[in-house]
């Protein structure tokens, strides 16, 4: 009987013995083990750094989105800081900043969460020695105020100009960045200042300037020579009345020709006439040569425009033409230093017009001052009363319940029934320089709130009212 295991099982049962590696061998497989231990160290040290830089980014990144709230900059800037520098968009110019340098500015205070009325990109506060020459509001707590500040010749640019928001209607102030354009002078320079929103605004006076991200950025707009001596916004628009004039050093408004309405939606840059006669106001025969200016007011979906013949236009705010609605009381006369008229002040409370006149009598310091309404947009007036003679009208405002506002040299007067009846509430402001007494510009925001600009700008301050007038605050410009 033969052996049960076959070839295979006795093969496999016998004995083997493994071959000898080859030569270095053992020294290659000990390098490659050396290689993978460092690695494996690498890695873990690239990793725990990562996990530290994390754990210090994320509580600075979350700080940064929490104080930014929506399209809000992380810190406010003044308007003398460096900028910070960043490539330029597509068919725009970038700008520096103008205003005070770094070590004038005062602490800084930041800007509120839901506003973009900043310029956070560059860092900084309101500078000292600000003087306002226009102040804007965009709601009842939120504005801006545009003048000089600083010691010219010693700005972050060759220009002193400068930007200040506040998120407390006037409490404290933060910086913004400003134009990079000089005061008044000429056909250059601007000294007013509008936004329509938290984010598009424009600097004019008699330049023109927009920024589109609430102050962070302004670029100059063209004007084809002409001076902006007016503008408004509202409805998602800019009105400017664009005027042909050769007044020199700061009478920019003096010695005009010709006066045209031009629009342009918010984010268009494109300002275009607007059609109808108020698209081109000429001045001839008698009245060329003459003193003469125009004003532009939008309200409750209607704009109105106070020609230098005393002719009433008005339109719809969507670009669309605009026609005479009517013949006001009295043209508007000279312009003023900041381009208003000095004879007919034009205001608005919805529907219901406003014009006051004013005749200066012998003694100079004072003007016979009829106050006229309209109920029908300018198409018939009527006389409702007579303001307080003292003192040369500067600005005119109305608001709900009647209430209209006078500022004068003399101060600030109201009247809460129609201009029947007036009351003197402000004789201020107080340590104003000879021949720039009372105020240049008065303005409502709503019933109760209202902001009225010194004449002269040298005071470094605003005024402010919460009772509609009946008692008003100075607020230093300062941080």
């Amino acid at each position: 009987m033969t052996d049960p295991r076959d070839k295979i099982d006795s093969w496999l049962d016998a004995d083997v013995e493994p071959l000898p590696p080859p030569p270095g061998a053992f020294g290659l497989i000990s390098r490659q083990a050396r290689r993978r231990k460092a690695s494996r160290a690498l890695v873990s040290a690239v990793g725990a750094v990562a996990l530290i830089a994390a754990a210090v980014a994320l509580p600075h990144a979350a700080q940064t989105l929490l104080h930014r709230g929506t399209g809000d900059s992380p810190r406010a800037v003044a308007a003398g800081a460096s900028p910070h520098r960043t490539a330029p968009s597509p068919g725009k110019t970038r700008q520096a900043m103008g205003g005070a340098t770094p070590e004038t500015h005062s602490a800084t205070i930041a800007p509120p969460a839901t506003s973009s009325l900043s310029a956070g990109n560059s860092g900084g506060a309101v500078p000292r020695n600000f003087q306002p020459t226009s102040v804007t509001f965009i709601n009842m707590r939120i504005g801006a105020v545009i003048g000089q500040a600083g010691t010219p010749g010693h700005c972050a640019t060759p220009y002193c100009t400068s930007l200040a928001g506040t998120s407390d209607y006037g409490t404290s102030w933060y910086g913004v960045t400003a134009p990079v354009n000089g005061a008044p002078s000429g056909a250059s320079g601007v000294s007013q200042i509008r936004f329509l929103n938290l984010s598009d605004g424009w600097a004019f006076g008699p330049g023109l300037w927009v920024t589109h991200d609430g102050g962070a950025h302004w670029t100059p707009e063209l004007t084809s020579g002409l001076r902006v001596t007016d503008l408004e916004t509202a409805d998602g628009r800019a009105f400017a009345i664009f005027a042909s004039c050769t007044g020199d050093t700061a009478t920019y408004a003096a010695h005009c020709g010709s006066f045209s309405l031009f629009s342009s939606l918010a984010r268009s840059d494109r300002w275009l006439p607007v059609s109808g006669p108020a698209g081109g106001l000429k001045l001839s025969g008698a009245g060329l040569g003459h003193p003469a200016t125009a004003s532009l007011l939008l309200a409750a979906g209607t704009g109105y425009l106070l020609a230098p013949s005393g002719q009433i236009y008005s339109g719809p705010l969507t670009g669309a033409a605009w026609t005479v609605a009517g013949q006001a009381p009295n043209a508007p006369g000279a312009p003023g230093p900041d381009g208003q008229p000095t004879t007919g002040l034009l205001a608005a409370r919805s529907s219901l017009l406003f014009e006051l006149c004013a005749r200066t009598t012998e003694a100079g310091g004072s003007q016979a001052k009829s106050v006229y309404s309209s109920a029908d947009g300018g198409k018939t007036w009527r006389q409702a009363g007579t303001a307080p003679p003292a003192g040369i009208a500067r600005s005119l405002a109305a608001a709900q319940g009647n209430l209209v506002v006078l500022a004068t040299t003399a101060g600030l007067a109201v009247s809460n029934d129609g201009g029947a009846t007036w009351t003197q509430t402000e004789t201020g402001p107080r340590g104003a320089a000879a021949g720039r007494p009372g105020f240049s510009y008065v303005g409502m925001t709503d019933h109760q709130q209202g902001v009225a600009v010194p004449a002269d700008p040298q005071l470094r301050e605003v005024f402010t009212t919460t009772d509609g007038g009946a008692t008003w605050q100075a607020r230093p410009v300062q941080g």
